[in-house]
């Protein structure tokens, strides 16, 4: 279900999410902490991320992401698919989100590249990292071609929801703790806007380059945009208040993020990437999209859905 609202006067999309994509995110999200599919090491910190630190960040992340999926879907009648989809675990340590799309009957495997990015309601701007695109000493620049931004309305007591399932915990849970894990009802997630790679390199040179302040200006307003160094911090122009950053990072404002969706899509079917691709295992990621393709024409389930369904046989 799509519900317009307004933020700055541009109509924002709301999606609402239910408890089936809210379980495959949970069960998405253990599977890869538990397998090391994923890497659970923080940057930011500099050390190892808990289960509970790790399922709140990726959860969120993988709603944003399937919101997005329904966005797309509803608003422009363009289907298409997310690791969550695929009859089996996709393997890559640099891959988008939106991994293909369908068009005339034939899916075709993205390279246009989109990262949907989470945040919550307390966050102001959208912050891509300065080391995903240029990289470091330790890692290799990790660039998309678009940054979506999605706000996630997730209750802070989510996982504890969870507990619920426990028989022992619940027979001891009091009727107030009881009452504040009710099931889950509707999950909303606002789909923000989103920013192109040209504008991060404007952000990036911004400070010796006149050509690129302009842009930006036109683009998101004078002030709404900025480059943030490791802890220091980024001042709102509508509120006042200051955001600290834990790492360099670029920032655009959440209520000027772009929001014609319409030359998006125009250049995510194009399927040109716009960014130097010569980093992205495009081979690897080809051969493991053409075994998906031939599964899902089999009428093969989601990989996280007939696991499911295979525990299901399994204890009848």
């Amino acid at each position: 279900m799509q519900i317009p609202r307004s933020n700055n006067n541009v109509a924002i999309q709301v999606i609402t999410l239910g408890k089936e994509e809210y379980l495959e995110a949970i069960g998405f999200t253990a599977y890869a902490y538990l397998t090391g599919r994923i890497k659970t090491r923080d940057l930011i910190k500099g050390s190892e991320r808990s289960l509970g630190e790790y399922l709140e960040h990726f959860v969120r992340g993988k709603l944003a992401e399937q919101a997005f999926k329904e966005f797309l879907r509803t608003k422009t009648g363009l289907n298409t698919l997310l690791d969550l989809d695929l009859p089996f675990f996709i393997v890559g340590n640099y891959l988008p989100d939106v991994l293909s799309f369908k068009q005339e009957e034939r899916w075709l495997t993205a390279r246009f590249w989109i990262e949907v990015k989470a945040v919550t309601e307390r966050h102001r701007w959208l912050l891509i990292p300065t080391t995903s695109v240029r990289g470091s000493t330790r890692t290799q620049p990790r660039p998309y071609c678009a940054y979506v931004g999605a706000m996630v309305h997730l209750p802070k007591d989510h996982l504890g929801r969870l507990i619920r399932y426990a028989p022992g915990i619940t027979e001891r849970a009091s009727q107030e703790w009881t009452a504040k894990l009710a099931d889950l009802e509707g999950i909303e997630v606002e789909i923000l806007g989103f920013v192109l790679y040209p504008d991060i390199i404007d952000v990036l040179n911004a400070a010796e380059d006149s050509d690129s302040r302009a842009r930006l200006d036109g683009s998101f307003g004078p002030q709404c945009w900025g480059y943030v160094a490791k802890n220091s911090s980024i001042r709102d122009p509508q509120t006042g208040k200051s955001t600290e950053v834990g790492r360099d990072n670029c920032a655009i404002l959440l209520d000027r993020l772009r929001t014609n969706w319409q030359s998006l899509i125009e250049q995510l079917t194009r399927n040109e990437p716009m960014v130097d691709s010569t980093k992205r295992d495009m081979s690897q990621l080809e051969l493991q999209m053409w075994r998906a393709y031939a599964e899902m024409r089999q009428g093969s389930k989601s990989w996280f859905a007939r696991t499911l369904v295979v525990s299901e046989e399994s204890s009848a």
